[in-house]
Parts: C-alpha cells; structure tokens; sequence
C-alpha cells in the first residue's frame, strides 16, 4: 500500500518539549542538580547557538524548495543541498542540541537522563516513518542520498 505522507504520529517538537518537562520534574521530584564547571554556559550557549543555525539553515532550504517542513505532510521534492548536505536530519539534529543545551544550561540531571529516550523514539517512530515514505517516494534519488549523507552527523 502506497503511503500518501509519512506516518508520523508524534510532533518532533513536542516529543522534546515533553522530555525536557518530565526531566524537569525529575531534578524537581528528586533535588537533583549537576555540580557547576568551567565553561558550561558557554558550552550550552555555543550548543544552542549552533542548533539555531542549523535549523534557520533548514527552514531556509525547505522555503527555496517550496516543500512542508512539517513531518507528517508528504514532500514535493527531496532537498539534498544546504544543510541536508551535512545531515539527513538537521532540524532533529537541532532539536537534539537544543534539549542538551538546556540541559546544561539549567544543570539539569533529569533533562540528561531524558535525551536519550526522546532520541530513541523519534529514531524508531519519527525518523523511521520519514525514511519509509522517502524511499517510496523518491526511490534511487533517496538511496544515492541516503548513501551519501548520514542520518545525524
């Protein structure tokens, strides 16, 4: 059965969004907190400054192609330039560098804990869903890319 969008279930943004509050809770619920170190602002500031680029960089390319950036609608063209030279997946990957900025930023314990959950569902649900309906509906375009071009970095 051809898929007419990607079946994607779960809004990226708020997938993150859910493991930083439960996270929060968790530092909250618990008293936790990281001890402070040189440069962890910084380094939380330099993340976050770089997810944003990333992502603008993204949105950029999904407005000079006049395709959806929204996950769950079918797109008209598959972008392999800009961004999506470095990663498969630079809003994801932005997402992820965001929800780790914040988690240093704020010492957050629980925000940690949470990435790697949040990354392994919008792996297998998310991602997974896409990556079916680009091949479907790109098919040796989105494999020469796909060998080409990693899924994170």
């Amino acid at each position: 059965m051809a898929l007419e969008h990607p079946e994607v279930r779960i809004p990226p943004p708020l997938l993150h969004l859910g493991g930083l509050l439960v996270g929060y809770g968790l530092d909250q619920a618990l008293n936790w907190t990281l001890p402070a170190w040189p440069g962890q602002y910084a380094l939380a500031t330099a993340l976050a400054l770089f997810a944003v680029l990333l992502l603008a960089g993204a949105i950029v390319q999904f407005y000079r192609h006049r395709t959806t950036v929204l996950p769950h609608r079918a797109a008209r063209e598959l972008i392999t330039g800009g961004v999506f030279r470095l990663t498969r997946n630079p809003i994801y990957l932005a997402f992820a560098l965001l929800h780790l900025g914040c988690a240093l930023s704020l010492s957050s314990p629980g925000m940690l804990i949470m990435l790697p959950p949040i990354l392994w569902v919008m792996h297998h649900h998310v991602i997974a869903a896409e990556e079916a309906f680009h091949e479907q509906q790109f098919g040796d375009q989105w494999q020469r890319y796909r060998q080409r071009v990693r899924r994170w970095i």
